[in-house]
């Protein structure tokens, strides 16, 4: 009983990951520069709380010591970057930056990227673009198969929490009631 319990608690939570990361569609868009290629790409929406994960990837062709990163999004969007605003880039290293998406209402938006490398003498500029689509249950259109996956694995994993619940509950009321039982009695 406990081997089975356990060969399914772990498959529960080893296969919707890997079957999220088979079929994980990854849609990024680009834009090269004289200053920066900068990639923006989409990495899913947790099932947990529907936040959406972008990356965005920069290859800086200047050294920039001194590079502002802006996240522009509408007001009916919270985003928060998981990076400092200003970042040191150099020539020819490869960057990755993370931002999550907390949508507050259905309907499509923009998202926007823009890099300021501030110089002493000028300042260089690039940005991307990206257009997020939220149906009704504040789900990104087109849903994303690991979203699929990881809301089945929820509600299993709820499910079996709640059935242990029950059962540690059960088997504490009957070791319980006999303590109880035994207490309550009058003395003869």
């Amino acid at each position: 009983m406990r081997k089975t319990f356990l060969i399914l608690l772990v498959s529960l939570l080893i296969l919707p990951s890997f079957l999220g990361n088979v079929y994980a569609q990854e849609d990024s868009l680009t834009t090269n520069t004289k200053y920066f290629d900068i990639s923006l790409e989409c990495t899913g929406q947790s099932a947990w709380d529907k936040s959406v994960t972008y990356v965005i990837t920069v290859i800086p062709k200047i050294d920039s010591p001194k590079t502002q990163i802006l996240w522009d999004t509408p007001t009916l969007v919270g985003i928060t970057p998981k990076h400092e605003e200003f970042v040191d880039l150099y020539m020819g290293q490869t960057y990755s930056f993370k931002a999550i998406l907390k949508p507050e209402r259905e309907g499509s938006f923009t998202l926007s990227v823009n890099l300021i490398a501030w110089q002493h003498d000028t300042n260089y500029t690039n940005s991307v673009s990206d257009v997020v689509t939220f149906d009704s249950n504040l789900v990104v259109q087109p849903v994303d198969p690991g979203y699929t996956f990881g809301n089945i694995a929820k509600i299993l994993i709820l499910t079996l929490l709640g059935g242990l619940g029950l059962w540690g509950l059960v088997i504490l009321l009957k070791k319980s009631s006999k303590a109880l039982v035994k207490w309550l009695t009058p003395p003869n």
